[in-house]
């Protein structure tokens, strides 16, 4: 945000930010950091943590043993080339986390989350690993606590019914945003069973939400 903003030079209009998991928790802290940059945040089934779940973070920061309960130990050694656009596709694709996903998602995933290496036609992530493994290990556990006071803009969270334990906060979360938060269950934002299943629903519940929120936001 702040190098778009530079570019611009300081003149760039308020954002809404859209997130999926970590996207959304980060989408959120830069808010809460910001608020005078952003309108409002549609978070896509992210993990805010509160209540005792917050302190168990901590402690499980404190041991190291979030390492071992988080994405971080796969985040570091996370594969960072490939030798051709067709073999990252084929990389991916018979994962099963994103064998779900709909072909277009993973395009974008591919011509967007990568950049083409100095030489021949590789590709690499466009993200340094190391950097992603740090966020995960460094997550603030104190976050929840910080919603229950509100937010400085709105603050909306969609979910899918496979994922509908991750929740931000559960009850406490809508409690904590009562009048400042638009919230979408799993019956208003459908979204098929999984969020990749298809692209076309997930979408129009963003969109539905945004609406919602714009107009919280007055």
């Amino acid at each position: 945000m702040a190098r778009y903003r530079e570019r611009a030079d300081g003149e760039h209009p308020a954002v809404w930010l859209v997130g999926h998991s970590l996207g959304g928790y980060l989408s959120l802290m830069a808010a809460l950091k910001r608020p005078q940059w952003v309108k409002g945040v549609a978070m896509l089934d992210s993990p805010v943590i509160a209540g005792w779940k917050s302190g168990l973070l901590r402690v499980t920061q404190r041991t190291g043993l979030n390492e071992r309960l988080s994405p971080a130990a796969a985040t570091r050694k996370r594969r960072t080339h490939w030798d051709s656009r067709d073999e990252a596709w084929r990389h991916f694709r018979a994962k099963p986390a994103f064998a779900r996903w709909d072909e277009r998602m993973l395009s974008d995933y591919i011509d967007f989350g990568m950049r083409a290496a100095h030489a021949g036609s590789g590709r690499t992530l466009a993200f340094d690993r190391n950097v992603e493994y740090l966020i995960y290990r460094t997550l603030p556990h104190t976050l929840g606590a910080r919603l229950a006071h509100g937010a400085p803009v709105p603050v909306g969270f969609v979910r899918g019914y496979a994922l509908a334990r991750s929740a931000p906060g559960g009850a406490r979360h809508d409690a904590a945003h009562r009048g400042r938060a638009a919230r979408m269950d799993g019956r208003q934002a459908a979204i098929s069973s999984r969020w990749s299943a298809r692209s076309t629903p997930t979408a129009r519940a963003v969109q539905r939400l945004l609406t919602s929120m714009r107009s919280t936001a007055g």
